[in-house]
């Protein structure tokens, strides 16, 4: 099950930057699978973490906001270090080093992916479920970003570190999982799902945007539709039993 996640893991990352390069001037297109993806990441969660607090309390709940808490740290630093780099540099230069400051934080949000992977084949198919699909819109962001000065083949280049993060992480995370974190499945769990979900939200804001652009209208209610939708499978889909393989 793992080396399926793993594949389209790192698929949905040339997935994503074709998306970008055919939805390059029709930006609805993008709007509404970045809102269906974000709205369905949001049911995910909230399901995943209504399962932890029922079966494990609040010490889940304290541990999500942790990991909520550790990106929006590196969110907050993120934009002091595009100012630094940027401040004396040409308006396209300065694009560019936005696009790559940005692209290396993801990456390594990307290597955690691989750690949440691993984690998930151990019996969490939602976390699973959630990881994958928000690497799509993040991909697509991203590629965004990187078309704006070079052509789609420069720019799946540009897009490896992203692309093979998860394979880095499983790499380092299988070990721990079966040694230091192997009784903590469903702590770390919750910290993935604080994770992803400040990480979709700030996507679906238009904060890994690299101009003025926002997510209209058209993904804001793609959002809405993908999250009820998602919410509505996971109930009626009676293989989403929250059961743990142990």
């Amino acid at each position: 099950m793992l080396i399926s996640y793993l594949a389209i893991a790192v698929l949905a990352v040339p997935v994503g930057a074709i998306i970008a390069f055919v939805s390059w001037e029709k930006r609805n297109y993008f709007g509404i699978i970045f809102g269906v993806t974000a709205g369905a990441v949001l049911s995910i969660v909230l399901m995943l973490m209504v399962h932890l607090y029922g079966e494990y309390g609040l010490s889940t709940v304290a541990v999500m906001w942790l990991g909520f808490l550790l990106i929006f740290l590196v969110d907050w630093l993120t934009p002091r270090l595009r100012k630094s780099i940027g401040k004396n540099s040409h308006q396209k230069t300065e694009r560019v080093w936005v696009a790559n400051v940005t692209l290396i934080g993801l990456s390594i949000h990307s290597m955690a992916d691989g750690f949440y992977l691993a984690t998930a084949a151990k019996g969490q198919a939602l976390l699973a479920l959630a990881v994958l699909v928000h690497r799509l819109p993040v991909a697509t962001v991203m590629a965004l970003a990187f078309l704006r000065h070079y052509r789609l083949g420069p720019t799946l280049i540009r897009l490896t570190p992203l692309m093979l993060g998860p394979l880095v992480g499983v790499l380092i995370g299988e070990p721990l999982l079966q040694g230091v974190f192997n009784e903590l499945t469903e702590y770390l769990t919750a910290f993935a799902a604080g994770t992803l979900l400040h990480v979709v939200m700030d996507g679906f804001r238009g904060t890994y945007m690299t101009s003025t652009e926002k997510l209209g209208k058209v993904a804001k209610f793609a959002f809405v539709i993908g999250f009820i939708l998602t919410c509505c499978a996971i109930y009626f889909f009676h293989g989403f039993d929250f059961a743990h393989a142990h």
